[in-house]
């Protein structure tokens, strides 16, 4: 059940930072270069981060200057209690004023490219995604989509509703990696009341009628998102060869048949492979070959070398009952809707990360889910910081 890998020349975007991107001294990198064996990555949705006096989406929505602190104040706590060295960022209004927040932290390599849209004067609407790194980053690219393939799939005018960003990060031992930061569609309305002027209902039907139609848009436009991205991680892959990490608010889970991309289930038969070179592989050969054009949630790599720890604690010690044998919970929700829980926001990794493929250059250690502001809220603390909680894993070098 595998995906055949796309051949198509990397669809490349020459856009320049808007941001700070200052390099440490040599001496420091190596310093690094001693020290590093092991790395973190965290993905945070910032919810609304924006300066004041402007606005997010409306004119009445202005933080503050209390509330703004207080904002900043909790982010700056959070990341250096945490310390990730790398982050990625959904929802930036103000990407200017994340960078300074940042680099007061010592996060002095930081890439944006897109801009979030002026609505009118001060009210801002699209944010944008941004990430954060302790080391260099020598390469950025929006990520664009494939005019053939959009004319294949017949979507014409197809666009990211956010800019998906890759940046390629220089990692001392590991090497470069891609890393990419997503802020999928959401599963609010995708239609205006100037898409569907009249709906042929009035009252509660209108509602409904709206909602159905507008909620359908917006799930086809994260699907076709998904895909898309898929499509051109595949193609840089094929092209540079680098690991990639793919992190950040995917609004929906992952499991979702919209995601069939990252989930790549696919059966695959012989007789569905047209290059030479692959149909001269066995069958071992093949599956290794393929393997490293597949996606893992590094939540289930996580888990999955935690079992095996247990499994061979447990044949060390047999007189230990697996019965006793700690029971597995549920994945913490990353966002409630009331008392709800979803898991949306993902850290999504290739083969490299995975200790059963051939070609793996590192295993996750750690997997973490930061939801104490949600379950736990406390008002003083915690009021004005993010309605999704941040995830974080962190892999060691082999």
């Amino acid at each position: 059940m595998f995906e055949k890998p796309l051949s198509a020349p990397v669809n490349q975007n020459n856009n320049k930072s808007l941001s700070i991107a200052r390099h440490v001294d040599a001496g420091d990198v190596q310093k690094n270069v001693l020290v590093a064996l092991n790395y973190s990555v965290m993905s945070i949705n910032l919810f609304n981060f924006i300066e004041p006096p402007n606005a997010y989406y409306d004119f009445e929505n202005i933080y503050t200057d209390q509330q703004w602190q207080k904002k900043c104040h909790w982010l700056k706590q959070f990341i250096a209690k945490h310390q990730p060295d790398i982050i990625g960022f959904q929802e930036v209004f103000s990407p200017d004023a994340l960078a300074e927040l940042v680099n007061e932290l010592g996060y002095v390599h930081f890439a944006v490219l897109d801009k979030p849209e002026v609505q009118n004067d001060y009210v801002y609407r699209h944010p944008v995604v941004a990430l954060a790194s302790r080391y260099p980053i020598v390469d950025m690219a929006n990520v664009a989509v494939d005019k053939a393939a959009t004319t294949v799939l017949g979507l014409a005018d197809f666009n990211f509703s956010r800019m998906p960003l890759r940046a390629t990060v220089e990692l001392p031992q590991f090497g470069r990696c891609d890393c990419y930061v997503i802020h999928l569609k959401s599963k609010r309305s995708g239609l205006d009341k100037i898409d569907f002027a009249d709906s042929g209902a009035t009252g509660a039907a209108d509602f409904v009628v709206r909602q159905v139609l507008g909620r359908w848009a917006s799930s086809i436009q994260r699907g076709n998102e998904a895909t898309l991205l898929c499509q051109q991680m595949l193609l840089r892959r094929h092209s540079k060869g680098y690991p990639f990490i793919l992190m950040g608010d995917f609004n929906d889970h992952l499991r979702s048949d919209l995601f069939a991309a990252f989930n790549q289930h696919l059966r695959v038969y012989r007789s569905d492979i047209d290059d030479g070179h692959l149909k001269g592989l066995s069958e071992s050969q093949l599956m290794a070959e393929l393997n490293q054009f597949l996606i893992y949630d590094s939540y289930e790599l996580y888990k999955t070398a935690s079992k095996n720890n247990v499994t061979l604690a447990f044949d060390e010690f047999e007189s230990v009952s697996y019965n006793n044998a700690p029971t597995e919970s549920p994945r913490p929700a990353t966002h409630y809707y009331g008392s709800t829980g979803s898991v949306l926001d993902y850290i999504l990794v290739s083969s490299e990360f995975d200790p059963k493929q051939l070609k793996n250059l590192a295993h996750i250690d750690e997997y973490q889910t930061f939801d104490r502001h949600l379950v736990r809220p406390d008002y003083d603390r915690d009021s004005d910081s993010t309605d999704h909680a941040p995830v974080m894993m962190r892999f060691s070098l082999r």
